[in-house]
C-alpha cells in the first residue's frame, strides 16, 4: 500500500527541520579543502546553502528562489575575485551535489523515511542547486567580462603614453595595431595631455605600427588636425619602409603633414 501524502508530508518537513538545525555541522562536512585559507568563509557560504534548501523544503522553493540567486550572484563575483576558475567551480559542484545526497542519506535513514519522501526531497535539492549553479555562472561571466574590459582600458591607458622630452615638447610612441577603439583613445590622450602639458610640438613615434590602412591612415590625419586646432604642431616618426610601401599603393597621400624617417631625424630637423 502506498504511503500517504500526510505522511510523507510530514517526513519531509522533519528531513528540512533536521537540516535547518544542522546546518552548520552539514557546512563544515561539505569543506573538501580541511585547512583552506578562507575556510570560515566557505562554511559560512554552505552554511547559507543549506538554509536555502531547509527554506525550500520547509516554506516552498519560490520561496528560497529569490535568496538563492542573490546567493548564487554574490559567490560567482567572490570566485572571480579570488581567481577561482569556472570549470573547476562547476566541477566542484558536482562533488557537492553528491556530498549533499549523502547528507540526506544519512538523515534519511535516522528518520527512517519512505522511499517517496526521499524522492521529493532529492527534487528539492536539485532544484535549489541547479538555480544556485545558473545564478553562479552568469555573474562569473559577467563579473568575468568586466574585470577583463577594467583590464584592457587600464592596458590601453597604458599603451598611450604622451612622454615630455623638452619644455613643450613630447613624444607620443605608438606601439602594436590601431582599432577604432585605440584610435578614439590616442586622440583623446593627444590632445587631453597635449593641453595640460601645453605643448608646441608633438612627435608620434610610428617604429611599432606594422599595419596601417586607410582606417588607421584617416585616424592619424585627425589626430595631427585636431593638434593643429589647438596650436600643438603634430610631426609623424618612424614609418617603416614596408608601412610605407602599404601607404604607397593604397594611395594614402601624407604630403600635408611632415614626416620622418626616424624619431631622430625628426628631433634633430624641429627642436635640436
Amino acid at each position: 500500500m502506498p504511503i500517504q501524502e500526510p505522511a510523507i508530508e510530514k517526513e519531509v518537513i522533519m528531513i528540512g527541520k533536521t537540516i535547518e538545525e544542522r546546518k552548520f555541522k552539514i557546512a563544515k562536512s561539505l569543506v573538501q579543502d580541511p585547512d583552506p585559507s578562507n575556510y570560515e568563509q566557505v562554511v559560512n557560504l554552505n552554511a547559507e546553502l543549506m538554509q536555502f534548501f531547509a527554506d525550500a523544503i520547509l516554506k516552498g522553493i519560490e520561496v528560497s528562489t529569490e535568496l538563492v540567486t542573490k546567493w548564487g550572484r554574490e559567490t560567482g563575483e567572490l570566485a572571480v575575485r579570488y581567481g577561482a576558475e569556472l570549470d573547476e567551480s562547476l566541477k566542484n559542484t558536482a562533488t557537492l551535489r553528491q556530498a549533499i545526497l549523502k547528507v540526506l542519506e544519512e538523515i534519511a535513514k535516522e528518520v527512517s523515511c519512505s522511499v517517496q519522501t526521499i524522492f521529493r526531497v532529492t527534487g528539492i535539492l536539485d532544484s535549489v542547486l541547479d538555480q544556485a549553479v545558473y545564478a553562479y555562472s552568469t555573474a562569473y561571466v559577467s563579473s568575468y567580462k568586466s574585470t577583463l574590459n577594467h583590464a584592457q582600458e587600464v592596458f590601453l591607458e597604458l599603451s598611450v603614453p604622451v612622454v615630455p622630452i623638452l619644455e613643450g615638447v613630447a613624444v607620443l610612441p605608438i606601439i602594436g595595431d590601431i582599432d577604432t577603439h585605440r584610435a578614439s583613445l590616442l586622440m583623446e590622450t593627444a590632445l587631453r595631455e597635449s593641453t595640460e602639458k601645453r605643448l608646441t610640438h608633438l612627435f608620434i613615434d610610428l617604429s611599432g605600427v606594422t599595419i596601417v590602412d586607410t582606417m588607421v591612415a584617416n585616424n592619424i590625419f585627425n589626430i595631427i588636425y585636431s593638434l593643429e586646432l589647438l596650436g600643438v604642431k603634430g610631426i609623424l616618426a618612424g614609418i617603416r619602409p614596408e608601412v610605407a610601401q602599404t601607404m604607397v599603393h593604397l594611395g594614402i597621400d601624407f604630403s600635408s603633414i611632415q614626416t620622418h624617417s626616424t624619431l631622430k631625424q625628426a628631433l634633430a630637423t624641429h627642436i635640436l
